[in-house]
């Protein structure tokens, strides 16, 4: 098969898993979370990117990438080479907004204030290299035309832009060991349970692959022989677009958790709804369920046969009993309350100034179909 061919059909497999986690990670903060932050807009947006990287692999593909380039007509080496430069301005700009998405993200639980800083380093300089380097891609020759039609086009080249890649490829390799290393720097410290904080750092360290594929494209694209552009260039765009996609992996798994939670609950709920009906198979109405009612014993006489709740106080000529504070967590809706150490906790306290019972009492319930 052309390898050109092969590139796209990779490069589409990529996309689409890419955007599917897309999807999945706005349900989750719109519909489960109930809050979007920037780096849930930055993330769409690197999965949107990646798409216009994708379709613009393909379209040079139709043109010849992937083929030999003096096997190919003038107008066809042209346009290949012309629909590559606007496919790795978008993946060089998202691969910066993968690595922007994942420093707010973290930005929003660190306290410290030399993470921060560190933090605010590397989005910044990896952001400001991205652009500069997608400029000089369109500006390494005068005229422009010149870089992707330098058969037909006369001029000079005003800048060599292989090594500049290059070292972009590498601080970019770097960002990514960085970001999939920090987390163990401060989530060892957090209140919860051992087994919740190496799911958590363990997703984010999935950067590493990233990394890995980030040195494999550097290394790559420096031996490249840029005379047989559209034949040589298909593993840069291959590796590239790897790089990407493993990043954004990286960046997703992790806030799936709310999703993967309710998912479990409604698992659990629907297997703990069949053993009841299987239990309660000879039951009349299968449309009854308890609920608890509260008495007051005073004014009921005589009492009915009752079931103590544990939690009676009486009122007293002095005073009014006052039971403990009643604490509700919740049930760990997102990964800022994972991080954060689960600061987001209700309390409420029970006053009762009469001595109450609880009675089970069978009622229609009106959700059941």
């Amino acid at each position: 098969m052309n390898r050109g061919y092969q590139l796209a059909c990779a490069m589409w497999a990529m996309t689409a898993f890419t955007l599917a986690l897309v999807a999945l990670r706005l349900y989750t903060r719109v519909r489960i979370v109930k809050f979007v932050g920037v780096e849930d807009y930055m993330y769409a947006c690197t999965g949107a990117f990646f798409l216009f990287f994708t379709i613009f692999i393909q379209i040079s593909v139709h043109h010849g990438l992937g083929q030999n380039y003096w096997q190919l007509n003038i107008d066809d080496t042209s346009n290949a080479i012309f629909w590559t430069y606007v496919a790795n301005s978008f993946a060089i700009i998202g691969n910066a907004m993968a690595k922007l998405s994942m420093g707010l993200f973290l930005l929003r639980v660190v306290q410290t204030r030399w993470h921060k800083i560190a933090l605010w380093g590397a989005v910044i300089v990896t952001t400001t290299t991205s652009i500069a380097l997608t400029i000089m891609l369109w500006n390494q020759s005068t005229p422009i035309k010149m870089s992707w039609d330098p058969l037909r086009t006369p001029g000079v080249w005003n800048i060599q832009i292989q090594p500049l890649s290059v070292g972009l490829g590498v601080w970019s390799s770097a960002c990514d060991f960085f970001f999939a290393i920090f987390p163990w720097l401060f989530i060892r410290s957090l209140r919860m349970s051992r087994r919740e904080k190496l799911m958590l750092a363990g997703g984010m360290s999935l950067g590493v692959i990233a990394g890995a594929c980030g040195i494999t494209r550097t290394v790559v694209l420096s031996r490249l022989n840029v005379f047989n552009y559209t034949l040589n260039f298909v593993p840069y765009f291959a590796w590239a677009g790897a790089e990407i996609a493993v990043a954004m992996v990286c960046i997703g798994v992790p806030t799936l958790r709310p999703l993967y939670l309710k998912t479990k609950g409604l698992a659990s709920a629907a297997h703990n709804s069949t053993r009841s009906r299987n239990n309660n198979n000879n039951n009349k109405n299968n449309k009854e369920l308890p609920r608890y009612v509260m008495y007051d014993r005073k004014a009921i006489t005589p009492p009915p046969v009752v079931r103590d709740s544990g939690f009676s106080h009486t009122r007293t000529s002095s005073n009014i009993s006052k039971p403990p504070t009643v604490y509700a967590r919740s049930r760990n809706d997102s990964v800022e309350d994972i991080i954060s150490g689960y600061q987001n906790e209700h309390a409420g306290v029970i006053w009762v100034k009469n001595e109450f019972r609880m009675d089970e009492q069978v009622v229609d319930w009106p959700l059941r179909n």
